[in-house]
């Protein structure tokens, strides 16, 4: 008999996905799936394996999965991504929380392993990287802002053991475009901050991470995968910054073309009064 439990899933295009995903649901009572205007056979899929799907049109990751969460029907949620699917162990130790009555906590840490390049990654950072992912909804919601949404607890979470698997990319072309939709979420986030980069702080940033995920991380230890995300991973946060970079530049550049006309305009000398000009 299935749980007296929701499943919160927000989706776009995600038909290589979910049906590995909702088939691994089937000890769920209550599915709810968010799509944002799926052109694939992604909501064919999702209603033919029972989900309850709703649309909404997409602004931001936080908000959109707390509207998932507002449309289930039990007290408590597992909220998953389309591209993660419930391992065997996972759902016999959250199905043991609920039918022995051992809830002790209003919120669970589960651990989520990476399948990559053929390989599950161990390494790099990617194992255990615990998420919350199953909580009582009204003790629990998404914030954030563009990128990084996390479930805000009232409690302190408890750790599950076994893992939620992560099949994240199909290949290099879908981890660069996921590389560049990101990095323009993260410049844009940090830009309306007000915060600011360079070329050299960029670049700063991404020897860290390429050195952190390969050496301090031990990412080393998964072989050829682990070089190959270490070198995304030192890819991804030049490109970050590089954006953020470019922003500022641009902004920058907006207020001196804007002084030029004004000089213009006044007769004065742009050349006479250039020492007053400051691009950041």
């Amino acid at each position: 008999m299935p749980l007296p439990l929701s499943c919160a899933i927000i989706t776009l295009n995600e038909e290589d996905n979910i049906s590995r995903t909702l088939v691994a649901l089937s000890f769920i009572e209550d599915i709810v799936v968010i799509d944002s205007g799926s052109t694939d056979k992604t909501v064919e899929i999702a209603k033919s394996l029972g989900a309850r799907v709703f649309f909404r049109k997409f602004d931001n990751y936080a908000d959109q999965k707390n509207y998932a969460i507002e449309q289930t029907k039990f007290d408590w949620v597992l909220a998953i991504d389309a591209d993660e699917v419930v391992s065997i162990g996972l759902q016999t130790e959250i199905s043991n929380l609920f039918t022995k009555d051992k809830l002790q906590s209003v919120g669970y840490l589960v651990p989520r392993l990476t399948y990559y390049l053929g390989k599950w990654i161990r390494f790099g950072g990617y194992y255990p990287n615990y998420q919350i992912r199953l909580f009582k909804k009204t003790a629990g919601e998404f914030s954030g802002g563009l990128v990084h949404e996390r479930v805000k607890l009232t409690g302190k979470p408890i750790k599950l053991k076994n893992p939620l698997y992560h099949y994240s990319y199909k290949n290099i072309s879908d981890h660069l475009q996921f590389i560049d939709r990101y990095s323009s979420l993260f410049a844009e986030e940090e830009f309306r901050k007000g915060k600011t980069s360079s070329v050299f702080w960029a670049f700063l940033k991404a020897c860290f991470k390429g050195f952190y995920m390969y050496w301090i991380r031990l990412g080393i230890l998964d072989g050829k995968q682990g070089f190959v995300l270490a070198l995304l991973g030192f890819y991804y946060n030049f490109l970050k910054y590089l954006k953020l970079y470019e922003k500022s530049k641009s902004i920058s550049s907006f207020f001196v073309m804007v002084d030029s006309v004004h000089d213009v305009k006044s007769g004065k000398s742009t050349k006479e009064d250039s020492n007053q000009i400051h691009v950041g």
